[in-house]
């Protein structure tokens, strides 16, 4: 089930953080983590037509926008924050993350730096993907324009 779980949220980033927290205790299942299985699929079954839409191609509204945050010491057993993102392009997501940092962070403002950083890093890359497209996204144009604009 669980298996399943994880192939569906590549398309329902909904359920990504609720799928991840129930993987982590694979190797030792208890009746609980089953329990909190059946919840989500009963969730997704409530929820079946609900899904990824992408807009028609408007070339106005090619903007990529990105949201992140952190928590501090989320998971009380190894004191590792957990970080998570969303990039959304033309109103529709195309990215999304949601995963415990690799190091445990001292502060909370530790814990937005690294998940910084890491956002910053995916930004980078789906900017070059989507140049390697030849879509440039509106923020980038008006940035140009705006350069253009300031040296004439």
């Amino acid at each position: 089930m669980v298996g399943s779980l994880r192939y569906l949220y590549n398309s329902r980033p909904d359920i990504c953080f609720a799928v991840g927290v129930i993987s982590r205790y694979m190797h030792q299942p208890r009746k609980v983590h089953l329990l909190a299985t059946k919840r989500v699929l009963r969730y997704i079954k409530g929820t079946i037509g609900f899904g990824l839409l992408f807009p028609k191609n408007n070339q106005e509204q090619t903007e990529l926008v990105g949201y992140s945050d952190s928590d501090r010491c989320g998971d009380c057993s190894d004191r590792r924050s957990t970080s998570g993102f969303l990039f959304k392009f033309m109103g529709a997501p195309i990215s999304w993350c949601s995963k415990k940092q690799p190091v445990v962070a001292l502060s909370s403002c530790e814990a937005e730096y690294i998940t910084g950083a890491y956002v910053a890093c995916q930004a980078v890359w789906l900017h070059y993907v989507l140049s390697e497209m030849t879509i440039e996204e509106q923020a980038y144009r008006d940035q140009i324009s705006l350069s253009k604009g300031a040296s004439q």
